[in-house]
C-alpha cells in the first residue's frame, strides 16, 4: 500500500536512545517526516538523518509552543498532520489504520484519538490509571492549535473528533534518574502555574467546559483537576490520588512495576508538587 496522505511531525531534544525506533516505525506511513529539534547535544540528529533530511531546529520554550511553531512554520504538504513523540512508536496494525483512515471517503472527522500503550520499567501498564490513555495526536492543521504551558499541553479541535482503534506504544528508553529529574523539573512548573493562575481563570473558567465547536483535547480531565483536585487540601490530595490510582484504577494488577509507578507519579511527584507550592507561598509571603 502506498504511503499515508499525512506529515509526520516529532519534536526532539537528546533523544538518541528513543529515536531510530520511533523513526523506523513512521518511515513507512509518510514520505514526509519532520524533525523539530531543540538544540539536541547528543547524536538525535545524526541518527535523524539516517530517515530524513527535514530537519529544523527551534529553541525550546514548552510543548504547547513548540507545537503551533511546527504547524505554523513547516512545509507541511498534507491536510493531515500526526504528532508523534521520540519515546512513542506506531505498530504495524496502526500504521495499516491511519492509511485506511485518511483515504476513506466517509472519514468527516478533523482529529482522530489515539490509543497509548503505555511501559514503563519494561512492563505494559494495563491499569494505573492508562487502561484507556487516548491522546488527540492525528490533526488537521488548518482546524487544530494546542493550548497550554509549562508542564501540560493539550490540543484544541475546531470540528469533529473520532477514535481509531489500534494502540501506539509509548516507552522511554531514559532510566530513572532522567525520569525522576524530569518529574523534579515539571513539579517546579506547576507550582509555578498554580501560583500564577487563579483557579478560576483556568482553561473553563467558571462555566465548566464548552461546546462552542471548539473540542478540547481531555476536557473533563482538565475540569475535574481544575474544580476538584486543586480544590483539595494540600498533602492530602496526593495520598487520595494515589489510592484513586493504586486502587480505583486497579494499579495493583500491574505488579511492582504498577506498583512503582503509582507511587512516583500518583503520591511522589504530586506531593512535590504541593511541597514546592508551599515553598512559592512563603517566599511570597516574605516580600
Amino acid at each position: 500500500m502506498e504511503k499515508a496522505p499525512i506529515a509526520v511531525i516529532i519534536l526532539t531534544y537528546n533523544e538518541e536512545v528513543n529515536i531510530r525506533s520511533c523513526l523506523e516505525s513512521v518511515q513507512d506511513l509518510s514520505d514526509e517526516i519532520f524533525l523539530v529539534d531543540s538544540f539536541s547535544t547528543d547524536r538525535t540528529l545524526k541518527i535523524a538523518r539516517e530517515f530524513t533530511d527535514k530537519i529544523y531546529q527551534n529553541p525550546w520554550v514548552h510543548w504547547a509552543h513548540q507545537r503551533n511553531w511546527a504547524l505554523d512554520n513547516l512545509p507541511i504538504s498534507y491536510e493531515w498532520v500526526f504528532f508523534i513523540d521520540a519515546d512513542e512508536r506506531l505498530t504495524s496494525d496502526l500504521r495499516m489504520e491511519i492509511k485506511e483512515s485518511l483515504i476513506d471517503p466517509n472519514n468527516l472527522f478533523d482529529g482522530l484519538y489515539i490509543k497509548r500503550n503505555f511501559y514503563f520499567l519494561g512492563k505494559w501498564l494495563k491499569h494505573s490509571g492508562y487502561r484507556k490513555d487516548y491522546i488527540l495526536r492525528l490533526i488537521k492543521p488548518k482546524k487544530a492549535r494546542s493550548i497550554g504551558s509549562g508542564a501540560r499541553e493539550y490540543v484544541t479541535v475546531s470540528g469533529r473528533l473520532g477514535y481509531l482503534q489500534h494502540p501506539m506504544i509509548h516507552e522511554d528508553n531514559k532510566d530513572l534518574n532522567f525520569w525522576v529529574g524530569k518529574h523534579n523539573h515539571l513539579a517546579s512548573l506547576e507550582a509555578q502555574e498554580m501560583v500564577n493562575l487563579e483557579l478560576e481563570k483556568g482553561i473553563f473558567g467558571k462555566k465548566g467546559p464548552q461546546n462552542n465547536g471548539t473540542r478540547i483535547e481531555h476536557s473533563l480531565k482538565i475540569w475535574l483537576r481544575e474544580k476538584i483536585f486543586q480544590r483539595m487540601p494540600l498533602l492530602i490530595r496526593p495520598f487520595i490520588y494515589f489510592i484513586y490510582r493504586y486502587f480505583g484504577q486497579l494499579g495493583f494488577l500491574d505488579g511492582k512495576e504498577g506498583f512503582i509507578y503509582c507511587f512516583l507519579h500518583g503520591l511522589w511527584y504530586p506531593l512535590l508538587i504541593d511541597a514546592k507550592l508551599i515553598e512559592l507561598q512563603r517566599s511570597i509571603k516574605r516580600k
